[in-house]
């Protein structure tokens, strides 16, 4: 239907303003998805000028009616470019579904800038200027029917099944660098290919200048996070598809070249391989940390030196590269400091012996929470080294150990087991002084307790004064030993 809106001078003189619902919602519809979020495009008038006409209408209408089906307060998105936003718009809740309300638009881009000039457009200059041609499909309210302006939207979304952008893909990709990273978002999806077309334009070198210079990095790591976690994500084929366009330099950025870089890149293979854990009992945030953490296996033993200062180049690629939170930062720093510690012990036969156990808890202690992503991570190791007959054997010797740990030795969250004695306590029974002297004790209790988990505070305390006589000797022989030297 078509509807004018009469209470307001600024829609072209009572124009009558023709109704397109736009884009994904269209898209998902026709594939049988279930979606809530709902883009209006308006031909006459902009979203906030429709979306006061809709409110004021819907409130009359519903008045007798509970006021949880009544339309929510206006929100107006202002126009944010580094977030994908070109244009002002308005949204509300109706009936439980969010309605964003915009106008047709037409776009130009300056040569410098994936921010566009905005301007008000027709159906088919809107369609344009998207970034593929899925998502240039619409539905007229008016004659209830789906309008395919490029003659390639339903096409592709449903017979071909090829990701194609409206206009030719290096255009599409040079005027927004961004949209590199959707259509490969929208692939894998939607279980779509990417055309030949675009997989040229996504290798092409002054596109991966462009994503750098044009893009901030911010908006890079949300897109990235939308692939690799969000809904109807495969993260796997999303990364394999990042690194298959040698895009992954350009989302991960590596320190700047004037900035001195130490150690090694690479391993001996880096072929894909197959992925046997199900993560079924690890958070999803700790997941994505996973794939992270694999796809910058190669740059783990990197650093660089930054005011006098060595730091990891896989910190730097986390923290400023894709510009994630700081506690996923903290993780993935955990995760690449426990690693080799965790693939040698992965090596080994577990069996549960005071020695194991003590080997074994400090590394769940340093590791914490991470401990079994830092497990997975050490099995994707292990099962790139060694040739396709060795991969049951590093799957099923990670749930050994694992099963060790957890049954076996009971290690789980050792790090929360609360010490028999504190500080105060070690200084009393010890007779120790005030100074780091007493944290040498409180981690000497620490092993004590790994590798006595049924001990007692009284055996504890005769281990730890058996501990203080044997270091005070030491350290006395030594100190005699310094002194001869100097006569």
């Amino acid at each position: 239907m078509t509807t004018s809106n009469s209470n307001n001078s600024n829609n072209n003189n009572n124009k009558a303003i023709l109704i397109r619902i736009a884009g994904g919602w269209v898209r998902d519809k026709i594939l049988g998805l279930q979606t809530h979020d709902v883009d209006i495009a308006l031909d006459a008038c902009t979203g906030v000028e429709f979306a006061h006409a809709v409110k004021e209408y819907h409130a009359a209408t519903v008045a007798g009616e509970a006021q949880e089906t009544r339309g929510k307060d206006i929100g107006v998105i202002a126009a944010n470019p580094s977030q994908s936003k070109h244009l002002e718009t308005a949204t509300m809740k109706i009936f439980g579904n969010d309605v964003d309300f915009s106008n047709l638009r037409q776009e130009t881009y300056a040569e410098d800038s994936r921010i566009p000039d905005i301007g008000m457009g027709t159906p088919l200059e809107d369609a344009y200027r998207r970034d593929c041609t899925m998502n240039t499909l619409y539905y007229n309210l008016s004659t209830e029917r789906i309008e395919d302006f490029t003659h390639r939207g339903l096409k592709d979304l449903l017979e071909t099944k090829v990701v194609n952008t409206p206009l030719t893909a290096f255009q599409t990709f040079q005027d927004d660098p961004l949209r590199v990273l959707r259509v490969i978002r929208f692939a894998v999806r939607y279980n779509m290919e990417l055309s030949e077309e675009i997989k040229k334009a996504c290798k092409h070198p002054q596109i991966h200048s462009e994503l750098r210079r044009k893009v901030s990095r911010e908006r890079v790591g949300l897109e990235l996070e939308g692939m690799i976690s969000g809904r109807h994500s495969n993260p796997i084929q999303a990364l394999d598809l990042i690194c298959r366009m040698d895009l992954a330099d350009s989302v991960f950025y590596l320190p700047s070249i004037s900035i001195d870089l130490i150690g090694a890149i690479g391993q001996a293979r880096l072929e894909p391989v197959p992925y046997l854990f199900t993560g079924s009992d690890v958070d999803g945030q700790v997941m994505l940390l996973v794939y992270l953490a694999v796809v910058l296996l190669p740059y783990r033993q990197l650093q660089y030196i930054e005011k006098q200062k060595t730091k990891s180049v896989v910190e730097y690629m986390i923290r400023e590269g894709i510009k994630f939170k700081n506690k996923d930062v903290v993780c993935s720093m955990t995760l690449v400091d426990n690693l080799d510690d965790m693939i040698r012990l992965l090596q080994q036969t577990v069996e549960v012996t005071s020695s194991m156990r003590l080997q074994v808890g400090l590394l769940l202690r340093s590791a914490r929470e991470m401990w079994v992503t830092t497990l997975i991570v050490a099995t994707v190791v292990m099962l790139r080294k060694h040739d396709v007959s060795q991969e049951l054997h590093w799957c099923t010797q990670a749930k050994q150990l694992y099963e060790a740990i957890v049954v076996r030795m009971d290690l789980d969250e050792c790090w929360k087991t609360k010490p028999l004695m504190n500080g105060k306590d070690l200084i009393r029974v010890l007779e120790l002084d005030r100074g780091p002297e007493v944290g040498v004790y409180m981690q000497e209790q620490v092993k004590w307790i790994l590798t006595n988990p049924k001990g007692t505070i009284n055996d504890l305390q005769c281990f730890l004064k058996s501990f203080r006589s044997t270091r005070e000797f030491e350290n006395n022989q030594a100190a005699t030993h310094v002194s001869k030297k100097a006569r």
